[in-house]
């Protein structure tokens, strides 16, 4: 890149960042009062942004009731689990075509992807920061997270937290431009740019200053210059700078990504809105009267247990529990206590934070992941009103379900698979799916929370299915208008059982078949003897036994 398109560039992305910094700034004051009150040692507004990018922890003395660390954290270990755990299958790989899916090739190979991704994400740090990330949307509404090839690990996932990106939205109102502050020091600077760090960096780094901050920012957007028939061109730009580089230049590293190499998803949005609505901005009000409502607590205490007193001047009071201070010519008389704090008074605090608990599990979504734990009145309940609460619940956080689905988990296995495949780590496309080029892979996701999704409803399945078999029993007619196979697929598609364990149609078809032409054949088989039988019957019944058929006599008792 020549020195003048290189200095419009970046020109370009500095003014592109402060208005981004711009939309951000509306969102910076609830972020920071949600860390404060709900996770203090995550986001970057408060810390120490200059040192080591945020990384040094400071003491946060608002802090007096920790129950939005702990709601939140329910919170996050139940989006985490609950839609993509590392013990257990949470997507699966079909395609487009619903016939050719069932292609036993297909099927094969389509099952060994499957297989290699969850080893090669497994090997990673993604799922830490899928966790991390999780958290993020909880408290924050928005997350964000870059995925980069690795030579060791394959990938290696950056999860950001609030405070140290920028997202910008495009027309289909997604994250498709990915701006973030990663400050070096001068050694990882070196060893990441090698020759294009700025000459006051190498100088530091040859004066052994290895510790010094380096002011990095990287632009990740959708690369306008974008030509799929130039070799080398990238859908995907990427550009690092150094702001303390004072070069006409002024770029560190311009590269690109074969795919969207980051995903931001948010938690809720309203219209065009940049950045997401979270649960820790439904509960900040919550939280904020939590904190007040246990100070006051902890004062009613303070003055039960010390109230105040008047006392002569000539005696001092320590205030401290069991001592005895003596005062010559003093008498109990003389020690007074203005106002002496009614123990209610705790009480009916108490049930006022008992209140704010409940109001936060709530809005934090805590209480459906421990809906069974938490559950009041009389245990144990039966599973049909349990599955009920559940899936009353279930239908609030669906549309979150979806958006991650759509906006985080699809572009993460988008990137994997397109890493893996660069680097030859999947099987052959067996020569039927070769032969359907452009053939589009299709990700279904089977988490708990997806399949809990989907068996909303399922109990109505099963009560029509009983009540046409009992049916059944009276007018077997009945179960001429059941459609058995599109009854166990629809059942199997919910509950998310595997595609292997299913036979395909034409399959079922056959083995049918197979069993119908062995009857005929049995039948076939039986006729003979059958035939010879009811001969055998019709001369008896000619023959004549002393005024009578033989076959009636044989029969007579």
């Amino acid at each position: 890149m020549d020195q003048a398109k290189a200095q419009t560039l970046r020109q370009s992305l500095q003014t592109q960042l402060e208005g981004m910094k711009s939309i951000r700034t509306d969102y910076e004051g609830e972020w920071n009062d949600i860390a404060r009150f709900a996770q203090p040692a995550r986001s970057r507004f408060l810390t120490n942004a200059r040192d080591r990018g945020g990384r040094r922890r400071i003491r946060n003395n608002r802090l007096l009731d920790p129950k939005g660390i702990e709601a939140f954290r329910t919170l996050t270990n139940g989006m985490t689990s609950g839609l993509s755990s590392i013990s257990r299958p949470w997507f699966l790989l079909t395609i487009g075509d619903p016939e050719l899916a069932q292609h036993p090739e297909v099927k094969a190979w389509l099952a060994e992807v499957e297989k290699r991704l969850y080893d090669f994400l497994a090997f990673t740090n993604f799922y830490g920061a899928l966790k991390a990330g999780y958290a993020e949307l909880g408290l924050f509404g928005t997350e964000a997270c870059v995925m980069v090839e690795d030579r060791q690990f394959g990938a290696v996932c950056h999860a950001m937290t609030a405070g140290e990106y920028w997202i910008a939205i495009s027309a289909s109102l997604k994250p498709d431009t990915l701006f973030r502050y990663c400050p070096m020091d001068v050694r990882q600077a070196v060893q990441t740019f090698g020759a294009r760090v700025a000459p006051w960096v190498r100088q530091a780094y040859n004066a052994s200053n290895y510790t010094q901050l380096v002011e990095y920012y990287q632009a990740i957007q959708p690369n306008p210059d974008y030509n799929p028939e130039k070799l080398g061109s990238k859908p995907y730009r990427s550009v690092y700078w150094d702001q303390g580089d004072t070069r006409a230049d002024g770029l560190t590293r311009v590269s690109g990504y074969d795919e969207q190499p980051f995903w931001a998803p948010r938690w809720d949005v309203v219209g065009g809105d940049t950045y997401g609505v979270s649960p820790g901005m439904d509960a900040l009000p919550a939280l904020r009267e939590l904190q007040m409502q246990t100070k006051r607590r902890n004062e009613a205490i303070d003055g039960m247990v010390k109230p105040e007193k008047i006392a002569p001047p000539s005696v001092r009071l320590t205030g401290e529990p069991g001592r005895t201070v003596r005062g010559t010519g003093i008498t109990a008389d003389q020690i007074i206590i203005p106002y002496q704090i009614p123990h209610q008074a705790v009480l009916a605090i108490g049930g006022e934070i008992d209140k704010l608990y409940v109001q936060i599990d709530a809005l934090s979504y805590a209480d459906l992941f421990n809906a069974i734990t938490n559950m009041q009145g009389i245990q144990p309940r039966n599973m049909e009103e349990i599955a009920s609460r559940n899936e009353e619940k279930l239908t609030q956080l669906g549309p979150v379900i979806e958006r991650v689905s759509d906006e985080k988990l699809q572009p993460a296995i988008d990137r994997a698979f397109g890493i893996m495949d660069r680097g030859g780590m999947l099987p052959p496309v067996p020569s039927v799916l070769a032969q359907m080029a452009g053939m589009p892979i299709k990700v279904e996701f089977i988490s708990i929370l997806h399949q809990m999704q989907r068996m909303i409803g399922i109990g109505q399945m099963e009560r029509v299915v009983g009540f046409i078999g009992n049916l059944a029993g009276a007018d077997p007619t009945a179960l001429d208008k059941l459609d058995t196979d599109a009854t166990i697929d629809e059942y199997a598609y919910r509950v998310g059982a595997p595609v292997k364990m299913l036979r395909s149609d034409e399959d079922a078809q056959k083995i049918r078949q197979q069993r119908a032409q062995q009857q005929q054949a049995q039948m076939a088989a039986m006729a003979p003897a059958a035939q010879q039988g009811a001969q055998a019957a019709r001369l008896l019944s000619e023959t004549d036994a002393g005024g009578q058929s033989m076959l009636d006599r044989l029969i007579q008792p």
